[in-house]
């Protein structure tokens, strides 16, 4: 019986095999080099790649700190105001997310900004149809290209079930992630018996434009009852049943339902939802299309955010403890807000529609 045995090359042997094979070996070093640069070059290009490759190696233990972060039983906090306004200003989320989100995404919006809903509804095809935080569009299909379906049956859900017992109704992602506290103080600004919508103004493809759907945006009690009793009755041309740009073709319905889109940017012109990672907004590192599809213009530093900032999208679930973490488990003695905020510090006014319509992508 032959016992293979492993022998270490010897000296001799190895500058015979560099000399017979030294253009592969700088073949594959080269190639290796370019690898390597192309992978830095992404990096840098896209933190999102960070931190795919950081999941290959690391995991973290999401329920456990979604448990965590429910608690905040430790912290040292006056929140007397926005209590106050818990209870005046009434908001029904709903999260548009899927089945694969269970572990791991929808415990996370849950423990952070979604327990800061007045009722928060994830849309999905759940496998527990009985749970009451889920909305189940099962009947719908969960791909991407179901969209608008899933949405419109959000606001006919809302419009059936909830109409009379919330102000507003907000629809977000669930990369989305929102500051609810604020959202309500710029509400508070709003009569929710009176048809508008808030949200990132684009304005494109439709005379008053529409508000993008990975930012968030949320529409009044009458602008859902004139969105369901008006836009829905529509024929196709008018208002999409179904299809993948979603904040498009309900901006459309909401635009032919007579539902106008409303100011939300503060009196010194700084943007309140936000349709990236708020560290883009900052750096100025924002996606161009943004620069033409933004109703107001662009502005990065300390310009780019209201203080009262509502919200920010494409933060995965670590992303969005961190975020948490830093807006509500950090506190910075002796900086608190003035008694007398003023009133005109977010005008309420409609954003006037232009004359002709721009649909270049």
């Amino acid at each position: 019986m032959n016992v293979f045995r492993f022998r270490f090359p010897t000296i001799q042997q190895l500058k015979r095999s560099l000399k017979n094979h030294w253009g592969k070996l700088l073949i594959f070093c080269f190639l290796l080099v370019v690898f390597a640069g192309v992978l830095v070059l992404i990096a840098v290009q896209n933190e999102d790649f960070v931190i795919f490759a950081r999941s290959l190696f690391r995991s973290f233990d999401y329920k456990r700190l979604a448990k965590e972060y429910s608690d905040e039983s430790t912290l040292y906090v006056d929140t007397t105001k926005a209590d106050e306004l818990f209870k005046k200003v009434k908001i029904l989320c709903f999260v548009i997310t899927t089945s694969s989100k269970l572990d791991k995404t929808i415990p996370v919006v849950n423990a952070t900004w979604g327990q800061r809903c007045n009722r928060v509804l994830f849309v999905l095809c759940p496998p527990d149809k009985n749970n009451p935080h889920f909305l189940s569009t099962c009947h719908i299909g969960e791909g991407s290209s179901h969209l608008t379906a899933k949405v419109r049956h959000a606001f006919k859900v809302s419009y059936d079930n909830y109409l009379d017992d919330y102000d507003w109704f907000l629809k977000a992602d669930d990369d989305t992630y929102l500051v609810m506290e604020n959202l309500r103080y710029v509400l508070s600004h709003h009569d929710p018996n009176k048809p508008g919508y808030l949200g990132y103004h684009f304005q494109k493809f439709m005379h008053q434009g529409y508000a993008s759907g990975g930012a968030g945006y949320v529409v009044s009690r009458k602008g859902v009852k004139d969105l369901v009793e008006k836009g829905f009755q529509m024929d196709e041309e008018r208002c999409k049943k179904d299809g993948e740009i979603e904040d498009k073709y309900i901006g459309q319905c909401l635009e032919a339902s007579g539902v106008p889109v409303l100011s939300s940017i503060d009196r010194f012109e700084r943007q309140t939802f936000h349709t990236d990672k708020i560290w883009q907004h900052v750096w100025g590192t924002f996606p161009k299309y943004l620069v033409s599809y933004s109703r107001d213009p662009m502005k990065d530093g300390s310009n780019c955010c209201s203080q009262f900032l509502i919200s920010f999208h494409h933060v995965d679930a670590g992303a969005m403890i961190f975020v948490h973490q830093l807006l509500y488990r950090t506190s910075v003695y002796g900086r608190n807000l003035p008694q007398n905020i003023p009133s005109d510090l977010f005008p309420v006014k409609k954003v006037p529609p232009k004359d002709v319509i721009d649909n270049k992508i």
